[in-house]
């Protein structure tokens, strides 16, 4: 374990270094963040939250990590996520290239090292679910949903770094439970990582030196997040079950499909920027900025210790499913109520 803390350590003191380190080239060379009518904040602040998290990983993975053929992958993938990300917070790239990207990095995890979803584990109690070679389909839809979950949740200071270290530690702590040592490292490497950048972007460090993560972040933050759930519940010794994933990141995904489902039947485009996510509702109805940090990272973890306590206890994956969708439909009640109401005021 001593291996591990050393890890998550260097990866901790890379970022820090990183952060220093790029934000006077991303000013110098125009890779900020400007103040618009969807985005409300004063000055120009540099996007390099996730160039620093990946250096971070970069370093920390090629010094302590064994040199694997998924580890390489792995790391080739990020680097070509955040490059394409960082040339959209640059150049603010069309949806269609985007997310044509995003499907050459998926590529990757699926051909490079044959990491795909083939099973779903026994949710509906008739034993497990297996796709097959439909689950190459599945794994592409899964990993571009992932990944523009934790894209579009990123909305006010410290809300994807806090939901990213959720997230990474209770992968971590699901490692530790099913005994995988090997590959706490993982995750725990990528959440002190973000640890850093959440500290600058929350003003902790000082609030002129703010610094915001980027596309490039939130989408690296989302493939690292999709590749360790794809690695812990994708093969014969599996370390979790693919129902307690769900849990584990349930605000992203919940954020996202409430608010593809809304636009979709407004007539807009699912990737069409709005201010109708949840903390933009929950800042209209009077909650500050740092108030409704704490309502989500508070819902996030609460749902997290939901899915770590079913996983610990071998809840049925019928019971933990049927848990999310209401959950989720209470979510998506709440959220029209509170919108219905709005419009009529």
């Amino acid at each position: 374990m001593m291996e591990v803390f050393i890890s998550a350590l260097t990866a901790f003191c890379f970022a820090f270094i990183a952060i220093k380190f790029f934000k006077p080239v991303a000013i110098e060379v125009g890779l900020v963040d400007k103040p618009s009518e969807r985005k409300l904040h004063a000055g120009h602040i540099p996007l390099i939250g996730g160039i620093s998290i990946f250096i971070a990983v970069l370093m920390a993975s090629l010094l302590w990590l064994p040199n694997t053929l998924e580890l390489r992958m792995y790391l080739i993938a990020s680097a070509m996520m955040v490059f394409i990300g960082a040339v959209d917070d640059k150049f603010d790239l069309k949806v269609r290239i985007r997310i044509i990207g995003q499907l050459i990095v998926a590529s990757l995890m699926i051909y490079g090292v044959g990491g795909y979803i083939s099973n779903l584990g026994n949710l509906f109690g008739l034993g497990d679910v297996t796709l097959g070679p439909v689950g190459i389909i599945f794994t592409y839809v899964g990993i571009i949903v992932v990944i523009n979950a934790f894209n579009m949740v990123d909305g006010i200071d410290g809300l994807i770094g806090s939901l990213s270290i959720n997230t990474f530690a209770s992968i971590a702590i699901l490692f530790i439970m099913s005994g995988q040592n090997d590959y706490v490292s993982y995750p725990l490497i990528l959440a002190t990582a973000t640890i850093p950048y959440l500290i600058f972007n929350l003003g902790l460090a000082s609030k002129a030196r703010k610094i915001f993560m980027g596309d490039a972040g939130s989408m690296f933050i989302g493939l690292s997040v999709i590749w360790l759930l794809t690695m812990g519940t994708q093969n014969e010794n599996a370390s979790f079950r693919p129902v307690t994933a769900l849990w584990i990141c349930a605000v992203p995904l919940m954020d996202m499909l409430a608010i593809v489902v809304r636009r979709y039947k407004n007539g807009k485009s699912p990737f069409k920027p709005d201010r109708d996510h949840l903390h933009h509702i929950l800042q209209r109805v009077g909650y500050s900025s740092r108030q409704t940090l704490v309502v989500i990272s508070t819902f996030a973890v609460a749902m997290s210790v939901i899915g770590l306590t079913g996983e610990y206890f071998n809840v049925p994956d019928v019971i933990m499913l049927t848990g999310f969708i209401f959950i989720f439909a209470c979510y998506v009640f709440v959220i029209r109520k509170i919108t219905k109401s709005e419009k009529v005021k």
